[in-house]
């Protein structure tokens, strides 16, 4: 890959960034009106980050996907989510209504969507009324006890409210919820949101997902592919990680290893490609890779079977790739291949923990040492090729040895740096040592791609200058330095360099 090939990602990347912003302007009324009015109480955030950028032809697929992962007894031919949740906004609609939006936009009528009625309702903050069991959710947008709905009775102090849900493990509330409203004139009773509030009800949103087997994953043209309609509980796959995440028991009948890596991305989620590496075992290239992800409360909050095409990188190793997007966390994998004839499977449960990139310090992504970049023109991450970063797929790198031969290369970005105005200004540096030993350095070089919202570099060291014509041990490290906040980054990366 040559240096103005390298220097293309950056800006591919540049413009993939400033065209998910295109695409979230290019909603139009009616898919605005679904995302943030219709479906907006139940809607998850990786959920609408999705939507607002996938391919405008693409909307209407979305949404049927979306319903057909709530619906909890896919076997029947109508949604019994979807029915149930029509019905909740009708009833919303009627008994929360004022304040100049609908009952079901108003924030009472959105936690009524998502959450139902409270068990309890207790009027003042300071809870100097006692809890009404089993009274009814109260007003919306009106005043106190005028909503069709009922009043919510007791005393205390009319301008707040709070909901108290029982526990619930099930919806990711297991020690309850207390959800607090305070009355705003003209806009009726209002939710007081809180960080911790706001991360709660987002999972009870996941939690609604039933069948986290319907997914929004892409074809090879980044175009959202159909849900298989043929729903068959008893496919090998399926039986094979029901065993695996019952028993706990693995299977090395076709061994693999499993790799991730970290990228931002959007609404504080992080993009995870996976990198399965095959060892023998498998007859053929065709299989089925299947595998669920597990927060760590043991849910379910994203299961796949993908019939995947197992390819060969540069150095003859079968792999695949997959790609992820969680929220940081803590996250228990149950992962599979199964051959072409459904006879020999492999298994393995992998525990993963995806860091914060959206923190207030300057962070690093995975630095991604690669063996080949190729520009494919697609946008978005899919099965079989997942390492996509501007529009170009990059082969990782699996074995850090190298000949004099070949170049050392590797992608990163930076995040949560300074700005002076609206420029960043970040540097990096790359030393080199052999088993100790100081082997020279680069000059401290900007990065390629910098603007307020993300920054690229790429290196691509060629090995055969003299600094590296010793075979032996070697070592990398990069550091990375916020000229605006004088912050600094390193990190080491092994390699080695064998004779010819």
């Amino acid at each position: 890959m040559s240096q103005n090939q390298l220097r293309s990602v950056a800006l591919a990347a540049g413009l993939l960034v400033a065209g998910a912003a295109v695409a979230q302007e290019k909603l139009n009324k009616a898919d605005k009106n679904w995302v943030e009015k219709e479906v907006g109480a139940i809607i998850t955030a990786q959920e609408k980050a999705t939507f607002e950028q996938i391919n405008k032809d693409d909307r209407k697929l979305f949404k049927d996907l979306f319903w057909m992962r709530r619906d909890f007894n896919p076997t029947t031919a109508e949604n019994e989510f979807q029915k149930d949740f029509q019905a909740r906004a009708k009833t919303a609609d009627e008994n929360f209504r004022g304040g100049g939006v609908k009952g079901s936009e108003s924030d009472m009528g959105k936690i009524f969507l998502l959450l139902g009625g409270p068990s309890q309702q207790q009027r003042g903050g300071s809870g100097e009324s006692g809890p009404q069991p089993g009274a009814d959710p109260g007003t919306g947008g009106e005043e106190p006890g005028e909503s069709s709905f009922g009043s919510p009775g007791g005393e205390g102090d009319a301008q707040s409210m709070t909901w108290v849900y029982d526990p619930n493990p099930d919806l990711g509330i297991p020690n309850g919820l207390s959800i607090p409203f305070r009355q705003q004139p003209g806009f009726g009773y209002r939710m007081v949101v809180s960080d911790e509030l706001t991360k709660q009800l987002e999972r009870v949103k996941e939690r609604l997902v039933a069948n986290p087997s319907v997914n929004y994953a892409r074809d090879e043209n980044g175009r959202l592919r159909k849900a298989d309609m043929k729903f068959d509980p008893n496919s090998p796959a399926k039986l094979a990680l029901k065993a695996l995440q019952e028993t706990g028991q693995t299977s090395e009948a076709i061994p693999f290893e499993v790799s991730p890596a970290f990228f931002r991305a959007t609404a504080g989620q992080v993009y995870v490609p996976l990198d399965f590496v095959l060892g023998p075992g498998l007859s053929s290239s065709k299989a089925m890779v299947f595998g669920s992800v597990a927060n760590s409360d043991g849910i379910t909050i994203h299961q796949f079977e993908e019939s995947a095409e197992i390819a060969k990188d540069p150095t003859g190793k079968q792999v695949w790739e997959l790609p992820l997007q969680v929220q940081p966390g803590t996250y228990k994998l149950y992962l599979g291949i199964v051959d072409e004839a459904g006879t020999t499977t492999g298994t393995k449960i992998v525990d993963l923990v995806v860091p914060d990139l959206s923190t207030t310090e300057l962070q690093l992504s995975s630095i991604l040492m690669f063996a080949e970049g190729k520009q494919i023109g697609e946008a978005m991450g899919s099965p079989g090729r997942a390492f996509l970063l501007g529009g170009y797929h990059f082969t990782p790198k699996r074995e850090m040895v190298y000949t004099t031969k070949e170049q050392l290369s590797g992608v990163f970005y930076a995040y949560n740096y300074g700005v002076e105005g609206d420029k960043p200004n970040l540097t990096v540096h790359l030393s080199f040592s052999r088993e100790g030993e100081a082997r020279g350095a680069t000059k401290e070089e900007p990065f390629m791609l910098q603007t307020p919202e993300m920054a690229l570099t790429i290196f691509d060291i060629p090995l055969s200058i003299p600094n590296f014509k010793e075979p032996g041990n070697y070592k990398v490290t990069v550091k990375v330095t916020d000229q605006v906040t004088k912050k600094v980054i390193t990190q080491e990366i092994p390699f080695q360099i064998q004779g010819q």
